[in-house]
């Protein structure tokens, strides 16, 4: 039987269930933004949790390459 997460592993505040935009990365090149992504968000330090399903279905959506709904363009900047 799973645990349920229900508190922040990383400061204990309390997980609440929301849409959130996810910055994908792989190999540490940004391969794209994903909006609406169901997460639980840590209501003290802002962490976000996902469930394995929601993880399977972006990687199957990133397998299979579909024409985004838009291409965004932003600025990268050395320090």
């Amino acid at each position: 039987m799973k645990k349920k997460l229900t508190s922040c592993y990383l400061c204990g505040g309390h997980l609440v269930k929301k849409d959130v935009t996810k910055i994908q990365t792989w190999r540490g090149k940004l391969v794209g933004v994903i909006e609406n992504v169901p997460a639980w968000v840590c209501n003290q330090c802002n962490e976000k949790y996902y469930d394995g399903a929601v993880l399977e279905r972006i990687d199957a959506l990133l397998k299979r390459r579909p024409k985004p709904r838009q291409l965004l363009r932003i600025p990268a900047y050395d320090l």
